[in-house]
Parts: C-alpha cells; sequence; structure tokens
C-alpha cells in the first residue's frame, strides 16, 4: 500500500501467470493452449504443374456444382481458390 501525497491511497496489485505451451491452462488469463500439429499436404495442378500446401484441414466452397479448395501456393504466402479436380496428391 503506497501513500499519494496529495491524498488518497493506492493500490499495487502484481498478477504472476504461466501457462504450459504443450496443453495446459492459465487460470488468471482463461487461455487454453492447445500444442497442434497440422499435417501438411502437396497438390499439383495437372495442367501446368504449380505446387500448392495445404496446412490442415481444407477449407472447401461449391461454386456453380464445382468444388474449390483453398491453398496456399507453394514458396509463399499467397492463397487460392483451385478446382479440386484439377489437382493430383503428390508426396514431397
Amino acid at each position: 500500500m503506497k501513500y499519494r501525497p496529495g491524498g488518497g491511497t493506492v493500490y499495487t496489485v502484481v498478477l504472476e501467470a504461466t501457462a504450459e505451451r504443450h496443453g495446459g491452462s492459465s487460470p488468471l488469463l482463461g487461455t487454453i493452449f492447445k500444442e497442434s500439429k497440422m499435417k501438411q499436404t502437396t497438390f499439383e495442378n495437372i495442367y501446368n504443374k504449380e505446387r500448392f500446401v495445404l496446412q490442415g484441414k481444407p477449407y472447401k466452397k461449391f461454386i456453380d456444382g464445382i468444388e474449390f479448395i483453398k491453398l496456399t501456393k507453394e514458396g509463399s504466402m499467397r492463397e487460392i481458390f483451385v478446382r479440386r479436380d484439377y489437382l493430383k496428391k503428390v508426396n514431397s
């Protein structure tokens, strides 16, 4: 407890919280940390041989009855939708 020259009392509270990174929670912050290992899958466009990477579960969208998947272009951060029937899965 500290006293101010102008009067009144200032209370100082220090809270310290730690959470384990691999599956713990911080009771003070209410945050849950989970270690998740995303599966990486590589696809190749069958027409122009461009390669795309999928991290985790695919985000799918149907436009006019055609399935599109949101993928990241290999070697960049650019995300695009590619027709599912234009892709083949490659091992690399």
